[in-house]
């Protein structure tokens, strides 16, 4: 978590280098640091469910975002969608759903209300940030908003290390034990999310944010892709379930994935 919030430090130097505009300081611009503190809070009840419950009962309760930012992006930014893109984006949520539950086993699946809160909890924290985000972006401009926000990255590093001596001390013996795989496995990571970050406000700019969110739900069948390559070529890595009945589930649960977004392109 600490790494997510310092990798926004390095970009600040080739934001305002290319767009020297976003130095200009304005009352606005605390605002957008706070929405950066919020996206890495979001993270945090996520890692807190992580450790209560498998990623496969975490990962479809993140569908909830869709939700959340239906709600407040209506009431935000006056946003709406069409019966035809809500119908759609209900296929996208459902397949990921289907994609994500193990149901191979024939377990009952245990509902677990500490769980189910946590990711509510981040689902709501992210819709905000995306939504502000979005916010701040048209009353400015893009670049601006992005500027600050990863200054809230920062800030928000430097106060967690400051303040909550675990994950200073984590930090720190992280560095120690072995800094060079630490560091470049971590900044592949870290690049790789903030390009994601970067794409998904740019998209939230071009069409509603609900529909963003949506799309997102991709998400999960992108995962058991990678799974099953791992499963094939790499089985020390990564070990999917890919037996029939498995197969099947998420099978299906990719068609009605890939119909929902169809519809949505469609429209």
């Amino acid at each position: 978590m600490v790494f997510s919030s310092i990798i926004g430090l390095f970009l600040l130097p080739f934001i305002a280098f290319f767009h020297p505009e976003v130095l200009v300081f304005s009352i606005s611009n605390i605002l957008i640091i706070v929405n950066g503190f919020l996206y890495i809070l979001a993270v945090l009840p996520y890692f807190y469910a992580l450790q209560k419950d498998e990623a496969s009962i975490c990962v479809p309760l993140f569908q909830l975002t869709s939700i959340f930012s239906f709600i407040l992006s209506y009431m935000v930014l006056g946003e709406t969608l069409s019966n035809y893109q809500l119908l759609s984006g209900l296929l996208v949520i459902i397949g990921a759903v289907g994609i994500s539950l193990d149901l191979s086993e024939r377990k009952k699946i245990k509902f677990k209300n500490e769980v189910f809160w946590l990711m509510a909890l981040s689902s709501l924290i992210f819709s905000l940030n995306f939504l502000f985000f979005k916010y701040f972006a048209i009353q400015s401009n893009f670049w601006l908003t992005s500027f600050w926000e990863y200054v809230g990255f920062a800030i928000f590093a430097f106060l967690l290390m400051l303040f909550v001596k675990s994950y200073r001390v984590q930090f720190i013996i992280v560095l120690k034990t072995n800094r060079a795989a630490v560091l470049g496995i971590n900044g592949i990571n870290e690049l790789v999310n903030i390009i994601t970050k970067i794409s998904f406000n740019v998209a939230s700019l071009l069409t509603p944010i609900t529909l963003v969110w949506i799309v997102n739900g991709l998400q999960p069948f992108f995962v058991f892709l990678y799974g099953v390559i791992l499963t094939i070529f790499f089985p020390k890595i990564s070990q999917e379930n890919i037996a029939r009945r498995a197969l099947s589930q998420k099978l299906i649960a990719i068609v009605i994935m890939f119909i929902g977004v169809y519809l949505i392109q469609k429209n």
